[in-house]
């Protein structure tokens, strides 16, 4: 009796002891298994919920507390033997299906598959509707397969949790049904992974959007391109509520919704690549869907000259596509409305005549120069009419623009019409500005001539001078007028940018003391450079034909700069030459 009412005062003990404990540990416990906030990415790791814990009493509470602790460790093999120990030791707990995965788990972590699948397989035989457990057994075991590189198996684990109605709402079954859809669409199943990707799409729309999006555009390939079908597309489009990235509030007649039939444009001009072999499919494909695009949205210009586009693809008749383009710019063209000119003749690009014809309608008096520059583009880029482009010009009003656009528009000019630069540049209302683009512009083209004398001008200047003198000096170091160069150059306050400008000027006239000088200036002074500069001083020596000192100076970059990019240049240089390795004793 003594013994048995010891026995009953030490589990009393104990259990108040531990009650404590869990107590003070309490924050800390339940830091470790937080209720997921919404919108959180899924993980491969169950948690237990607030509500399971509270289920819990101390002792199993402080028991799954220690396991998880271990397995936050990553000491998988011995957090499977505290979650094996929790099993045999609370066989009733409402745990257990939680023990078990988390010991399953452990196990694949461990690299131990074969074992974790047999215990994702108990989780599967004695809680299969509980899916919070069941499906990351299922998932876990397609996981297991693949790892292994039993990529059929895993397929197989995988559909089963597609045909799961439960389980495949699962988080984890996105990425499940996404590598089960690839695997069908790359075995020739199109029909099949189409299905699997709906069903993501469908599922994920909201608690994974990323992988729902990605689903929706399969999709949409597969109706379009694949096994064009309109009704089932617009069926799809409802389902999912609308392509875009959230689901959206659609409009109750989608045979009149331009947000509709321009995800089909869209789709259809996307999916309509096809090479010179596939002629007799790229015929039936736009055929198809031009007749199901036909007939609607009279007014809208991109729709309609998306189908002309469209018919032109299989009837090949460009005779056809141009009566078709001219129809609808009259059916909509306003009077005033010159950018719509300007939208016809990218159209027309091609046609000589008919950009001659529809450039005939602008009034450029009328025009915003913003049309004009478009047509000028146009006519650049697109119809290939330079002289066209460049009487364009004379029509911008540029006292109405400002200077960033003048700059905007000289640097477009420069590489297409330079002789209209310079011009543009003196219309800017910053004279200084005007200069300092011109010289900018005289820069790119490496004109000493016209350029330098600018930039003297521009040397007044406390905004530009700085930058006047460095292109001063770069423009005749270009055009090898090295002296006045290095004169420049040593005027700027840029560093060690000039100095490497410096040093390239004395090697360029042979003089190689000076420019090694230069070079130990940037290694001494700028630290970040100073492997670059020492590799630099190796090269001059090798240009100069000076092999001793080319050698030592490739063994000082090894000494000094052991752990750089240039020492493992300077060692593979040595080791062309068939020079030993050695410290930078005669570099000394």
């Amino acid at each position: 009796m003594r013994k048995a009412w010891f026995n009953r005062l030490h589990r009393w003990a104990c259990g108040v002891l531990v009650a404590i404990v869990l107590l003070i540990a309490a924050p800390c416990l339940a830091g470790a298994r937080p209720a997921r906030p919404q919108g959180e990415p899924p993980t491969a790791e169950v948690q237990l919920s607030n509500e399971e814990l509270k289920t819990l009493d101390t002792f199993e509470g402080h028991a799954l507390a220690k396991a998880d602790k271990v397995f936050d460790s990553r000491d998988f093999p011995r957090a499977a033997a505290e979650y094996d120990s929790f099993l045999l030791e609370f066989p009733k707990s409402k745990a257990i299906p939680y023990a078990l995965v988390r010991k399953a788990r452990s196990l694949h972590l461990a690299l131990k598959r074969h074992e974790a699948t047999k215990v994702y397989n108990e989780v599967l035989d004695y809680f299969p509707n509980a899916v919070k457990y069941a499906a990351p057994a299922l998932f876990n075991i397609g996981l297991c397969h693949w790892e292994n590189g039993d990529e059929e198996d895993a397929m197989r684990v995988w559909a089963k949790m597609a045909a799961d109605d439960a389980y495949s709402k699962h988080p984890l079954a996105a990425s499940a049904l996404t590598h089960l859809a690839e695997h069908l669409a790359k075995e020739g199943q199109a029909q099949r992974a189409a299905a699997t990707w709906r069903q993501i799409a469908v599922n994920f729309r909201t608690q994974n959007p990323q992988a729902a999006n990605n689903a929706i555009q399969q999709v949409i390939a597969f109706y379009i391109r694949t096994q064009p079908d309109e009704a089932k597309l617009r069926a799809f489009y409802r389902e999912v509520a609308g392509f875009g990235d959230k689901p959206e509030r659609l409009e109750a007649d989608l045979d009149s919704s331009r947000r509709y039939w321009g995800h089909v444009l869209q789709g259809v001009r996307l999916h309509g690549r096809f090479d010179d072999a596939q002629a007799d499919l790229r015929d039936r494909y736009y055929r198809t869907w031009a007749a199901a695009l036909d007939g609607r949205f009279a007014d809208w210009d991109h729709y309609q000259i998306e189908l002309a586009n469209f018919k032109l693809a299989f009837e090949r008749d460009p005779a056809q596509w141009i009566t078709r383009l001219d129809a609808q710019f009259e059916r909509g063209q306003k009077p005033g409305d010159y950018a719509r000119i300007v939208r016809w003749i990218a159209l027309f690009a091609q046609h000589k005549t008919k950009v001659m014809d529809y450039y005939g309608k602008l009034a450029f008096e009328k025009m915003a120069n913003a049309d004009i520059r478009e047509l000028m583009r146009i006519l650049y880029e697109r119809a290939n009419e330079a002289k066209l482009a460049r009487n364009l010009v004379s029509k911008l009003r540029l006292g109405e623009m400002p200077d960033a656009e003048k700059a905007d528009l000289a640097r477009y000019l420069a590489p297409r019409d330079p002789d209209l630069v310079k011009d543009i540049c003196m219309s800017f209302d910053d004279k200084e500005l005007g200069q300092m683009e011109l010289l900018r512009f005289y820069h790119g083209r490496k004109d000493a001539a016209l350029g330098v004398p600018i930039a003297d001008q521009l040397l007044r200047s406390p905004r530009f001078a700085k930058d006047a003198l460095w292109l001063k000096g770069q423009l005749l170091h270009a055009t090898k007028q090295y002296p006045q160069a290095i004169a420049a150059y040593q005027q700027c306050d840029n560093p060690p940018d000039n100095l490497w400008a410096i040093a390239d000027c004395y090697a360029k006239q042979d003089k190689l003391e000076q420019a090694v000088a230069q070079l130990r200036e940037v290694e001494a002074f700028f630290k970040a450079h100073a492997p670059e500069a020492a590799l630099r001083i190796a090269n001059l020596y090798r240009e100069a034909g000076k092999t001793p000192q080319h050698i030592a100076a490739l063994r000082m970059v090894l000494k000094k700069y052991p752990e750089s990019a240039q020492s493992s240049a300077a060692h593979n240089e040595l080791e062309r030459l068939g020079v030993k390795m050695g410290g930078g004793v005669d570099a000394q």
